[in-house]
């Protein structure tokens, strides 16, 4: 991409993400599959559990690697997990103990989640310098 952008989600895989009107989702062609697998592999076991994690709330894997990916930020990732709470809301009202305690839950649940996967993917390295007198 021009100036250096990162790429979108989809490309940086390299894979084709399609769409559904059905209730059993779209076809995922076996390459899209391998590498899904193949990039979910090169997690330890604690950051696969807040994967998971982070997918259950948002209920979306194209939206936790968005996250995990530091494409999306918290705010975003949780907005479009809500596409249609927040049309219902626009259309008939909010309902603000309700409706904005849900949406600063569920914002406290995937940043948590994240950051659980970013400190278990981290890896650090300690030298010790000897000292010559």
């Amino acid at each position: 991409m021009p100036g250096g952008m990162p790429k979108p989600f989809p490309f940086r895989y390299g894979i084709e993400i399609g769409s559904s009107t059905s209730i059993m989702g779209p076809s995922m062609p076996a390459r899209t599959r391998e590498v899904l697998i193949s990039h979910l592999a090169s997690y330890n076991m604690w950051a696969l559990q807040g994967i998971e994690f982070v997918v259950t709330q948002l209920k979306s894997m194209v939206l936790t690697l968005g996250l995990i990916d530091l494409r999306l930020t918290v705010e975003q990732a949780v907005l479009l997990s809500r596409l249609e709470e927040e049309y219902q809301i626009q259309k008939w009202g909010n309902v603000e103990w309700a409706h904005d305690y849900e949406l600063q839950e569920l914002r406290a649940r995937t940043a948590a989640g994240a950051l659980f996967v970013h400190l278990c993917s981290e890896s650090t390295t300690v030298k010790h310098k000897l000292l010559q007198e």
